[in-house]
């Protein structure tokens, strides 16, 4: 099963005060399945069942079998939900 990993981000308002732009940083990193009917899009929920609507794109395969589904460097913000869906698969 393909699966298209997405970064989930949180606005935080900007910390001056001032009138800045909200900053964004990760909330979290879901998976989802990938679209049956678009190559490379992901599916309308993620597997933890939130929707993939807000959510960005990270492009990002594993190498080969038993590799992790995130990239090494995401691995603090892994959604537990998705990771624990994964496993059950």
């Amino acid at each position: 099963m393909a699966i298209v990993v997405l970064r989930e981000p949180r606005k935080e308002l900007s910390q001056d005060f001032g009138p800045g732009d909200p900053v964004d940083n990760i909330e979290a990193i879901h998976a989802a399945p990938a679209d049956p009917d678009v190559s490379g899009d992901p599916d309308d929920r993620t597997f933890c069942g939130k929707s993939t609507l807000d959510m960005e794109r990270v492009y990002y395969q594993p190498p080969g079998p038993g590799a992790a589904w995130l990239p090494a460097n995401m691995q603090d913000w892994e959604c537990r939900d998705c990771a624990a869906a994964l496993r059950s698969q």
